[in-house]
């Protein structure tokens, strides 16, 4: 669907990472552990673990790694299994979108982050303006569902993201909630038009997340 170039923007979303020596990394709804993997590569002396809800996508996480200090477990993005400030970094790939509770699931990053802590997030991206909105609406309907399609023989296979984005905040709502959740914004770029985005947050060294 991305036309060969969701490697590279999840290569993108390690290497705007800062250099930490021997962090902690959580990576959120890690599939099959291509993210996961490239923490390993971008921090050799890492602990790096991959969380995911579906236990098929574990399963073939596991049956790929190749790396002594990679591991995948099952958990909930609004529930996660570590303790508080137990992370240096957490990233997460077309995770957020799909959180039951966006600002839960913030709140859980933010928990498990320990003080200056950089979290990054790779996702489609809702444009502020509701006709530009409207437009890739029914763009990744099309474009989505085609691919579902020819591949699965149903559109819904592929055609649910776009209708994960009918209730996603904008790109302006989405910083002024990593905001209101303790977060400064460090670095966000777009690809594929905008119809895509890396945010790379830091958890401020003072701040408390609010209640969820």
């Amino acid at each position: 669907m991305s036309l060969g170039r969701d490697a590279a923007w999840k290569r993108a979303l390690v290497e705007a990472l800062p250099g930490i020596p021997s962090p902690v990394c959580v990576d959120l709804a890690c599939g099959t552990g291509d993210v996961a993997f490239l923490l390993a590569g971008r921090y050799p002396g890492a602990v790096v673990t991959g969380v995911d809800l579906s236990a098929p996508m574990l399963a073939i996480a596991r049956e790929r790694n190749r790396s002594t200090n990679v591991r995948f477990e099952r958990g909930d993005l609004c529930d996660l299994p570590f303790p508080d400030g137990s992370a240096d970094v957490v990233t997460g790939s077309y995770a957020l979108r799909n959180a039951p509770d966006l600002r839960t699931a913030i709140a859980e990053v933010h928990r498990v982050l320990s003080p200056g802590g950089v979290a990054a997030f790779l996702d489609f991206s809702n444009p502020e303006n509701p006709h530009l909105r409207f437009l890739q609406f029914h763009l990744l309907r099309t474009w989505c569902g085609l691919w579902g399609l020819l591949l699965h023989g149903t559109p819904k296979v592929h055609g649910y993201v776009a209708e994960s984005l009918r209730g996603f905040p904008g790109r302006n709502r989405m910083r002024e909630i990593f905001r209101e959740q303790g977060f400064g914004v460090s670095t966000e770029r777009r690809f594929f038009l905008g119809i895509t985005g890396l945010l790379v947050l830091r958890k401020e060294v003072s701040s408390t997340a609010p209640g969820v």
